[in-house]
Parts: C-alpha cells; sequence; structure tokens
C-alpha cells in the first residue's frame, strides 16, 4: 500500500508542477522581456566658467542666492523640459577634486522659442587660477522637450569645463525652423530682437559658449554682426560664402544669435573673426567656425 500510494502521488504532484511552474525536467519557456523604456542620450556641447564670483543678481524667483556666485552656462544638445530640471542634477568637480552642487539650474536668460539649450549653473565651484572647475556631470535624470520628436535623457553625461580665461566660441549652428521665427520685434531682457518680415529667407541661429556683447557690455550692432560669414552651398554645387543682411536675437542677454538670411540655398557653417565681442568675463573671442546641424531635432 504504501508502494501504491507513492506511485499515485508523485505522478500527480509532478502534474501539478508542471502546470504551475513547468518544472519536473520539462524545459521552462522563457520568460517575456519587458519593454525597454531607455531614452537616447543626449550631449553636453560645452561647459564654460563664465564668471567668478561676479554673478549679478538674478530674479529671485529664478535664483535667490545668485548674487556674487560663479556662473556657468551649459549648452545641451536638445531643448530640456523645465520639469526636470534641477540644481542637484549636475555635479562640478574642481581642479583639486572638491565636489560642489549648484545653488542654482535654470534656462534664463536663453529661453525664446527653440531656445533652452542653454542652464545656466550658479553656485560656488572653485577659483580662477588657482582652484577652477575642471568638469560637469549631468547625475540625475534631466530630460529633452517630449515635442521635439524623440525624448532624450542627459543622466550620466559629462564634459570638460573650459576656464575662465578663454574667450567665446560658436558651439552650435542650425537652421531655425519657421515655426520659430522671430520677425519684426524689438528686443528685451529674455526676449530676443526679430529678423526684418521683409526679406528674410531663412534663419540659422547659432550659439555662443557664453553671453557675448561688444567690450565694455554694450550690444553688438552692424560692426560685428556684418563679420558673421555664412557658407552656402550655390545650385552648382560649389560652396560660397556670403553675410547676413539683418541679425537677430539681440538685447536680450543669452549667447544666442539669428542670422537673416534673404537665400534658401543650403548652408554649410558658420565664421566669425577675432577680437570682436566679450563673454561676461570681458574676454575677446578666438577666431571661431561652425557646422551646420542639419535642423533643431538633431
Amino acid at each position: 500500500m504504501h508502494i501504491g500510494m507513492r506511485s499515485f502521488i508523485l505522478p500527480f504532484v509532478c502534474l501539478m508542477v508542471i502546470l504551475f511552474t513547468a518544472g519536473c525536467g520539462l524545459s521552462q519557456p522563457p520568460a517575456p522581456q519587458p519593454t525597454s523604456t531607455a531614452r537616447p542620450t543626449g550631449q553636453l556641447r560645452s561647459a564654460f566658467f563664465g564668471l567668478d564670483n561676479q554673478i549679478p543678481p538674478i530674479r529671485p524667483l529664478l535664483c535667490p542666492d545668485s548674487a556674487n556666485q560663479d556662473g556657468m552656462p551649459v549648452v545641451l544638445s536638445h531643448p530640456a523640459d523645465p520639469d526636470t530640471l534641477d540644481a542637484a542634477d549636475f555635479r562640478v568637480t574642481a581642479a583639486d577634486g572638491t565636489l560642489a552642487t549648484p545653488v542654482c539650474a535654470i534656462l534664463f536668460p536663453a529661453i525664446d522659442a527653440g531656445e533652452n539649450r542653454t542652464v545656466l549653473l550658479i553656485g560656488e565651484f572653485g577659483t580662477a587660477e588657482v582652484n577652477e572647475p575642471v568638469r560637469v556631470e549631468v547625475v540625475d535624470e534631466v530630460l529633452s522637450m517630449p515635442d521635439f520628436g524623440t525624448t532624450h535623457n542627459f543622466s550620466g553625461t559629462s564634459i570638460t569645463v573650459i576656464p575662465l580665461a578663454a574667450g567665446p566660441t560658436l558651439i552650435d549652428a542650425e537652421i531655425l525652423p519657421q515655426s520659430y521665427w522671430i520677425l519684426d520685434r524689438a528686443g528685451r531682457q529674455s526676449q530676443g530682437s526679430g529678423c526684418p518680415s521683409q526679406g528674410t529667407r531663412q534663419v540659422v541661429r547659432v550659439k555662443w559658449t557664453g553671453g557675448i556683447t561688444r567690450p565694455g557690455g554694450d550690444e553688438i550692432d552692424a560692426t560685428e554682426w556684418q563679420q558673421y560669414t555664412v557658407t552656402i552651398v550655390a545650385e552648382d554645387g560649389t560652396t560660397q560664402e556670403i553675410r547676413p543682411f539683418a541679425l537677430g536675437n539681440l538685447n536680450d542677454g543669452d549667447n544666442n544669435h539669428d542670422l537673416c538670411l534673404d537665400t534658401d540655398q543650403p548652408v554649410r557653417g558658420v565664421s566669425f573673426p577675432a577680437g570682436l565681442v566679450t563673454d561676461p568675463n570681458e574676454d575677446l573671442n578666438p577666431a571661431t567656425s561652425i557646422l551646420l546641424v542639419d535642423d533643431i531635432e538633431q
């Protein structure tokens, strides 16, 4: 009886195991794999030690503790979603290894349509020539705007910091979609001036590593902006150099310029000669050039 009962129980147990666990010697089918929610990684284009304990007071609602702090604009490859942006998302490493978290991370003043790519980090990051900041990292989730194509995640990216004594350079150039054009508008803080509605057939937006002005702090005028050189592809396939007929995105204090072009020929790149503009630390720009990003979603 003992043997007979055991002979009955074992097949029964195996049947239950097969039904509920696919065990008892039978191979178990692979478990379904979870759907990936990973996002493409964004890039940091530049980080610039722009001011050492000299940043002016900023609107209290944006950064109440900004006065006399360091300022570091960080340019991103894609427009940032403000709802995912926080000072604790960034970490700055100084030359001696000291780690610092910004007191603020804001998109101001580069907030015109299609901008939101320059994050201004404010805090105590180091001392010029003695212990300058050398690296910026994104240590938590910062996402790009979801309405600019694929959402990108900047978490885990890092970049070497451009030192304080360096002059500003071009870091990005793109054809601005017509929906973002700013036409016939006067500029003011955080709202750049517009290209002329008459004659504008294409707008190239360029970004500098930091905000730029004429030496002394005044906004640039035709003396400077007419020195921009734009390389285009002519109808016969040759490259030609032209000048913008006007410049927009002025008087708002940010690091963007809109080159107003009276041609719709494809654009290859933009260049600017040395010694005409300065950053907030009054460092003159070197000769600088940049190839074009295909469009604002790249």
